[in-house]
């Protein structure tokens, strides 16, 4: 006979969540040997709900399918695909790992009015360019969370990063799995441009979908705005760009003169490869020349999630949210 709580996985997977996200929220005290429990299957489902944004009167209800509480109030940016189905998945667990992140990361500095070429120089007071643990550095210290999921709320991962608000605070959530860090670079920039620009929607979301290298479809004017944002917090100038001179240019060559270059503007020699394929289109000459600017290839989410782990006051969580948090962080 199949068990209440395996009727109940399977519910949650023909709502669309992903094996992975039902697992990081499945509580640990749960037993089969508590499964014939009345009390036990609803607080099971209570706390399924709080941690994936479900209603948790629609799982209650057997035959009712699960419906997610922040529906559709994201902003979303090149998105495609099944838009009843997928948004509401994603704008609720984005919204939900948010609530926590915030719970456990203290106030501090509000992001209104902060311009990018003052937190550029704010960095650049101790740093010749801007590196990955700079900008983390930075979200940390202005109490904006950044974390790099490991669990996804779909089972086809289909979003670059996005910025949630919860109240008057914010959070940041990447997704774009990376070797060497000038992508999350970008990307951090960018999502700090949303929330400092306002375009953040409250108690909600605004999720990019695309990567800078696989844009297919125009901009909007609030997208113009972060990557402007971002440019000028990475570089110093909102319309920096790189002209390209000759013909050809090998992915060691690119390297060479990314490295040799950017600490003379103050700009990360890998941000500097990026600013080239954008202006070029030659994304695989950038992605072949990262190894030899970089001296070894690292997992980039182990690094923006080790950072996050050591801001968290994990003691502000509930127990059983903190393990749902680790999981999502895919830390110990």
């Amino acid at each position: 006979m199949t068990s209440q709580a395996s009727r109940f996985r399977s519910r949650l997977r023909a709502a669309g969540l992903s094996e992975s996200a039902i697992s990081a929220a499945w509580p640990e005290w749960w037993s089969d040997a508590i499964d014939a429990s009345a009390s036990a299957q609803a607080e099971l489902r209570f706390s399924v709900a709080r941690k994936l944004g479900l209603d948790p009167t629609s799982l209650l209800d057997n035959d009712e399918t699960p419906r997610f509480i922040w529906d559709d109030s994201a902003k979303y940016k090149n998105f495609s695909g099944d838009a009843a189905r997928e948004r509401p998945a994603i704008t609720s667990f984005g919204v939900s790992v948010a609530r926590l992140l915030v719970r456990a990361t203290p106030a501090a500095q509000e992001m209104g009015g902060l311009e990018a070429s003052r937190l550029r120089a704010a960095i650049l007071a101790n740093q010749p360019f801007i590196r990955l643990l700079d900008l983390l550095a930075l979200v940390w210290g202005l109490g904006i969370p950044t974390i790099h999921l490991r669990v996804y709320p779909l089972r086809a991962k289909r979003m670059c990063a996005m910025a949630m608000r919860v109240g008057s605070r914010a959070a940041i959530l990447l997704a774009r799995d990376a070797q060497y860090p000038p992508w999350a670079i970008f990307h951090i920039a960018h999502e700090i441009g949303h929330i400092a620009l306002g375009h953040v929607p409250a108690d909600s979301g605004l999720v990019d979908m695309e990567d800078l290298s696989e844009q297919t479809t125009p901009k909007d004017d609030e997208e113009v705005a972060a990557d402007t944002f971002a440019l000028e917090l990475l570089t110093g100038a909102p319309d920096f760009t790189v002209q390209k001179r000759g013909q050809g240019r090998s992915a060691r060559e690119l390297a060479v003169q990314c490295s040799e270059r950017g600490p003379s503007v103050a700009v990360e020699p890998g941000t500097l490869a990026l600013c080239y394929g954008h202006a070029t289109g030659e994304w695989a000459t950038v992605q072949a020349a990262l190894p030899h600017i970089y001296d070894a290839p690292r997992p980039v989410h182990a690094a923006i999630n080790q950072v996050a782990a050591s801001h968290i006051a994990w003691d502000e969580l509930a127990e059983d949210d903190a393990n749902f948090l680790r999981a999502v962080m895919g830390v110990s």
